[in-house]
């Protein structure tokens, strides 16, 4: 088999960029499993312009404007957002929406195949797909944290990560239109959990810090704590969020994009904006490249400077933050809390975006200037984006 382009992984990532080159270029788009969407690996919790990126609104399953945090000691902060801050999608049907615009625009989507080894062969690229070679001469790698490709071809990969369940219960939250989040070393050391309303079922999860155990093991005594320990669960799912991303995604003839890079935000771990962001970036890139047919290291440089451009600081500044996060113990936890417990302090926090949350480290520091004694080397590095 021969193709322009070669994306290996059929998530949101590799579909979306899929979709924008095939109108120009023969694009084949790998998949190792059988049906694009399972199994589900993601809360489904993103800002409305991930869901305009493809038109997914019929994905669409609860709409959110404000947030509980639970801090350790029994503190709980609300906050009620200055309109709709994120939705909650079915990750299933969003991404099999992805795939079905990349099949659209021309793109062949190959299923229940995996990509076991990539070589170069001159000007050109072989993908290794079951038992079959793929020709191509160009490669997108958007194949998840433990991207083979990146190895076989030796770029990096993300520095961390952070190990995840989730479950939906048989339960409906009183108010649909906030999450809860939990903070505690004992309720998910190096990360958070949450409840995510949906309607007549609840979306419950958990993340632990690299190290710390089974989050299996959180998770049932988080629902034992709550109360939900014996509600029917609907279906349980977890998953790996890398964290911290790769500083080189280019090489000849070869893009990295989404978890492959390991551009997950470090503070919520979501990575569906950042990952189909540069999943068009590349796309566009790739797209001049052929067209000036230069698929040089240095030419596709110009890949890895968008996307920094774009987001790179706060990718940045977020690891910044979790690295402060993961070393604080519950009493620090709870001194934030107070902190933050004032109705100034609140407006601001409620103004955030999931997509850019170090945004707002100025307006914060001016309506509580206290939180400054909780990490002040970082809080001035946060100042200075």
């Amino acid at each position: 088999m021969r193709c322009d382009v070669l994306v290996v992984g059929g998530g949101p990532v590799g579909c979306y960029a899929a979709s924008i080159m095939a109108p120009e270029l023969d694009v084949k788009v790998v998949e190792e499993h059988p049906r694009v969407g399972e199994p589900v690996q993601c809360a489904g919790l993103v800002t409305p312009r991930v869901v305009e990126m493809v038109s997914a609104q019929d994905a669409v399953l609860n709409r959110v404007d404000g947030a509980y945090v639970h801090f350790p000691n029994g503190r709980i902060l609300e906050l009620n957002g200055d309109g709709e801050k994120a939705v909650v999608v079915d990750r299933g049907e969003f991404d099999r929406r992805c795939a079905s615009l990349a099949q659209k625009a021309g793109a062949e989507v190959i299923l229940g195949k995996k990509c076991v080894s990539v070589r170069r062969d001159g000007k050109h690229i072989i993908g290794t797909i079951g038992e079959e070679e793929v020709r191509s001469e160009a490669l997108l790698a958007a194949d998840g944290y433990r991207s083979g490709v990146s190895r076989q071809l030796g770029l990096a990969q993300a520095r961390d990560l952070v190990r995840g369940i989730e479950v939906d219960i048989r339960f409906k939250l009183d108010d649909q239109r906030k999450v809860h989040v939990h903070l505690g070393r004992n309720v998910a050391p190096g990360f958070f959990a949450w409840a995510i309303p949906c309607g007549d079922v609840t979306r419950v999860g958990l993340c632990v810090a690299n190290g710390e155990g089974t989050p299996q093991r959180y998770l049932s005594a988080f629902l034992e704590g709550q109360g939900w320990s014996g509600m029917e669960k609907v279906r349980t799912y977890s998953g790996i969020i890398p964290l911290g991303h790769v500083e080189r995604t280019h090489a000849e003839r070869t893009l990295l994009a989404g978890d492959a890079a390991g551009m997950a935000k470090p503070i919520s771990g979501g990575g569906l904006y950042t990952g189909m962001t540069a999943g068009r970036m590349a796309a566009e890139t790739f797209k001049e490249a052929f067209n000036k047919n230069d698929l040089t290291e240095q030419h596709l440089s110009s890949y890895e400077n968008a996307w920094k451009r774009e987001f790179g600081s706060e990718l940045r500044n977020s690891y910044r933050v979790r690295r402060v996060f993961v070393k604080m113990t519950d009493a620090d936890l709870d001194k934030a809390g107070r902190k933050f417990d004032t109705e100034k302090a609140k407006k601001v926090l409620a103004t955030g975006d999931i997509d850019f949350p170090t945004a707002i480290a100025r307006p914060l520091l001016r309506s509580a200037p206290s939180i400054l004694t909780l990490s002040p080397m970082l809080i001035l590095r946060l100042m200075r984006r």
